[in-house]
């Protein structure tokens, strides 16, 4: 019985070493893999190899690699056999702490490879959360299932060396990248919804299509429109951050109101359009008729305490309802900011 197990072990370990096929049809035949996969790759990633490898001096090292382009994680990439397998995480719970999830699962779209993550010793590092000690396991159907440990990175190799780049400072301009949408609230971060049902509870994203957008705000920060409330003729829209070090954690922005009105801030904003090129959200409330209404521009800019905020440029508003139709971009000019 030792030796049975012991064969079975060393059988199991050359398969995850990339070797020729001891295993038989029972067993998974998992490949470490390097830049024949990742294609060069070099932003930011979730990054997971064999803990007794190291993927800068390692050709083959990589168990699990998700690439993190503009803050928002793509699917991760395993490697079976001949066959590199796309697998997507599901939201099982939260570690509420600013690290990874201590548990976490991916699948593949067909729910035939499950692959199981466990994270036992992780901390924050200047290159984001490194982990020193984990767990992959991968699960298919009639197969035996197959453990590997696992050290690993979720992060941007070389962040430090960016200090001598001019800081942003409160108060900057900002740009974002192109929307990247999304048909269901099933793609919306976890943390985002949380955050949303916490600190904008008059938003009911549920009720809705499900329709959202995320904008790259940097490599660390993701900007999320997400639908609000639907009405006859409109629909508002919340907007949040969430940040690619911090993954349990998302902000509601808050929209500022004109001074000396004595109305607080707001969370909610009526048809939302973004202009990524200049960080800019217009929003316009018109009444039944049509014919007046409020119209408001807002920039969003670097705020204390790496995160960013909404500024009010200008609000416009026509309070007589006469009856003819106006681009709300034209109506009388209330305020505007410096």
């Amino acid at each position: 019985m030792v030796l049975r197990q012991l064969l079975r072990f060393i059988t199991l370990a050359m398969v995850a070493l990339g070797s020729p096929a001891l295993a038989d049809d029972n067993d998974i035949d998992l490949k470490l893999f390097g830049e024949n996969v990742i294609q060069g790759w070099e932003g930011c990633r979730l990054g997971l190899w064999q803990h007794n490898r190291d993927p800068g001096e390692d050709r083959y090292a990589y168990v699990l690699f998700a690439p993190i382009p503009d803050g928002e994680a793509l699917p991760a990439w395993v490697k079976i056999g001949d066959d590199v397998i796309e697998v997507s995480k599901r939201e099982i719970g939260s570690a509420d702490t600013g690290m990874l999830e201590p548990f976490r699962l991916y699948r593949d779209s067909d729910s035939k490879l499950t692959v199981m993550m466990e994270i036992f010793e992780q901390s924050r590092t200047d290159e984001g959360i490194e982990i020193a000690d984990g767990r992959l396991t991968f699960l298919r159907k009639d197969k035996f299932p197959f453990a590997i440990r696992i050290k690993g990175l979720n992060g941007c190799p070389g962040a430090q060396d960016t200090t001598d780049a001019p800081a942003m400072g409160a108060g900057d301009q900002l740009s974002l990248g192109a929307p990247v949408g999304f048909d269901s609230l099933d793609r919306v971060p976890a943390p985002v919804l949380r955050a949303i049902a916490a600190d904008a509870p008059e938003c009911e994203p549920e009720t809705t299509a499900g329709y959202s957008s995320a904008y790259a705000i940097s490599d660390e920060m993701t900007l999320w429109e997400v639908p609000c409330n639907l009405y006859a003729s409109q629909g508002s829209s919340v907007f949040a951050v969430s940040w690619t070090y911090h993954p349990d954690y998302a902000s509601v922005l808050l929209f500022p109101t004109p001074p000396g009105l004595g109305i607080s801030d707001y969370a909610g904003l009526m048809n939302a359009t973004v202009d990524p090129a200049t960080a800019t959200v217009t929003s316009y409330s018109l009444d039944s008729g049509g014919d007046c209404g409020s119209f408001d521009k807002f920039e969003l800019v670097v705020a204390e305490g790496e995160t960013v905020e909404f500024k009010l440029l200008e609000f416009r508003e026509k309070t007589i309802c006469d009856g003819v139709e106006t681009d709300p971009a034209n109506f009388p000019l209330v305020y505007q900011g410096r």
